[in-house]
């Protein structure tokens, strides 16, 4: 392959990466997605499965999925494991929606919005102001190990992407 055609490739590759990195930690971006596009990408254009073989994208496609959904069934676990039913935990998704739309500071309109949406869905359904704060706690907690654990997600499958073509 002409190597000014592989250098722009790469240049599109990992612009795609960096901007997943950001979209894990500014919620508006699919962060994941962005990644494991770059890696298809490559594979297609440049690779056609041969160095990224069919079994490593499939395995970085599993860690996409895996990695991709943490935030939203860690923070369905935390707020359940506090208590909350899965109504608010719906709420509480709504709730981060707006928040995102509302109060546009990157990840805090987000976070905040599910924690008022949880707060909020679990005293209408209590009455009671101690546990709706714990159930919303708990969802923030998930929230967070979430995007932990999305974060190493992406990392490891950059990280796989860099051995297999260098």
């Amino acid at each position: 392959m002409d190597p000014l055609v592989q250098f722009g490739a790469m240049t599109v590759v990992i612009f795609m990466f960096l901007l997943g990195i950001i979209g894990i930690i500014v919620p508006i971006l699919p962060g994941i997605i962005l990644i494991w596009g770059g890696v298809l990408f490559y594979a297609v254009t440049v690779d056609h499965f041969t160095v990224i073989s069919p079994w490593l994208f499939a395995l970085i496609t599993l860690i996409a999925i895996v990695a991709g959904t943490a935030e939203w069934w860690l923070s369905f676990f935390g707020a359940k494991k506090s208590g909350a039913s899965w109504k608010t935990v719906l709420l509480g998704v709504v709730g981060a929606i707006a928040g995102t739309f509302f109060l546009p500071i990157p990840v805090l309109g987000t976070v905040a919005g599910y924690a008022l949406g949880i707060l909020l869905g679990e005293y209408l359904r209590l009455r009671d102001w101690q546990l709706a704060l714990k159930a919303g706690i708990g969802g923030i907690v998930g929230w967070g190990v979430g995007t932990a654990l999305q974060m190493v997600g992406a990392l490891i499958m950059i990280a796989l992407f860099l051995v297999a073509v260098t």
